[in-house]
């Protein structure tokens, strides 16, 4: 897709970006939880899907595509929310290197 296909018409979908944080426990430890720190319109791609046999347990993986407006704080290890499904964030790229779009490959199904 190139980046003068994309109009913000497009992007119907809402998504919350969310980034894995350490928030004390109180007890001198920590705990991990994933927080939203952005929500964003997007506009969403079902790509493919596919099934495996692992651990004698039958998983189900989805690859799909997002484009929303240009952020420069996205990154690999935050995974993105929609309609209460969760998509591991494979890469975030800028398109053409323009800083006006954002592309997301994200995989559903997998362990985050």
């Amino acid at each position: 897709m190139k980046c003068c296909e994309l109009t913000s018409g497009k992007m119907r979908t809402i998504g919350q970006i969310q980034r894995l944080t350490r928030e004390s426990d109180g007890g001198g430890g920590f705990t991990a939880t994933f927080t939203t720190y952005a929500t964003i319109n997007l506009w969403f791609k079902s790509m493919s899907g596919s099934e495996r046999i692992y651990a004698e347990r039958l998983d189900a993986i989805t690859r799909n595509r997002a484009y929303t407006r240009y952020r420069s704080d996205v990154v690999e290890s935050d995974r993105l929310v929609v309609n209460g499904r969760v998509y591991q964030i494979r890469a975030a790229i800028n398109m053409e290197l323009r800083n006006q779009w954002l592309e997301l490959d994200l995989d559903g199904g997998v362990a985050t």
